[in-house]
């Protein structure tokens, strides 16, 4: 029995790891017990919570590992603790925050100046008529798109990991005429309130925003096929939030200042205590 202690420990351990990674795996490609859960909710309300689908499971699945490595620390005895040089400790103490603070810094400058090398919402746009652009390739970048909306496919995810919540919004552009062809065209919109109408713009049937290439969530693109939308190869999605294509980079800046600040606020208290200690008195 003593030999099978280590083994269970070892595996706790690697539960710990495994879950969180596998699950964010699942959120990236849509897969796995996310998509499953997510495609419950789907078939229940018709839409789902992202970042509830990820955390509540994420926590329920490593709570036994947890509560198990509780119950072997507890069973340890107790060891005298081996004392630590208090100028040792500080110097590590301010090596790591430095370290954090710095990578943070690094990762937030790089998205933010990477984020400049795409366009935003704001700026001059270029018209451009669904009706008459045919088979034609659209232009990428800002444009404001003039069609309708194909009101009874308009899929929708609730973000609820903001604080205040809202939903992100996705829904094919019809073309006339072309009603049996693979959907070409998607617009995408955020939502802080329910909307009576397709997108809260739709009704001037005008769309500004950045046009790309790709760019549906593999979710979305599981909603939509399950309303029986086919989506075409290529497809172009029209970003109609302020940021345009800089949205992810900025998001990525956004979590790197945390981290550097994180890092940096502690390592600040940490000098200013140690500059006031060597002042002479």
């Amino acid at each position: 029995m003593a030999k099978r202690r280590p083994t269970l420990t070892y595996l706790a351990v690697g539960w710990l790891l495994v879950v969180p990674i596998w699950m964010l795996w699942g959120v990236a490609t849509y897969g796995g017990l996310y998509r499953w859960l997510c495609e419950w909710q789907l078939s229940t309300t018709g839409e789902y919570a992202a970042f509830g689908t990820f955390i509540v499971p994420t926590m329920l699945l490593i709570a036994p590992a947890i509560l198990f490595l509780r119950t072997r620390v507890d069973a340890q005895p107790a060891a005298p603790p081996k004392p630590l040089d208090p100028v040792v400790a500080e110097r590590l103490l301010v090596r790591v925050l430095g370290a954090v603070a710095l990578g943070g810094a690094i990762v937030c400058a790089g998205a933010w100046l990477w984020a400049l090398h795409y366009p935003d919402r704001s700026g001059p746009s270029i018209d451009v008529d669904i009706a008459t652009l045919a088979d034609a390739a659209p232009p990428l970048g800002r444009v404001t798109l003039i069609g309708a909306i194909d009101a009874d496919h308009v899929v929708r995810k609730s973000i609820d990991a903001k604080g205040i919540g809202g939903w992100d919004l996705y829904a094919p552009i019809i073309v006339p005429g072309t009603a049996h062809r693979p959907a070409r065209i998607f617009v995408e919109q955020y939502a802080d309130d329910p909307v009576t109408q397709p997108l809260p713009s739709d009704g001037g049937r005008r769309f500004k925003g950045v046009l790309v290439e790709g760019g549906l969530p593999g979710d979305m693109q599981r909603q939509l096929a399950r309303l029986g939308v086919a989506i075409a190869n290529p497809y172009y999605l029209l970003l109609t939030g302020p940021d345009g294509a800089r949205k992810n980079y900025y998001v990525a800046a956004g979590l790197g200042g945390f981290v550097a600040l994180i890092g940096l606020l502690p390592l600040a208290v940490l000098l200013l205590a140690k500059a006031g200690r060597r002042r002479p008195s």
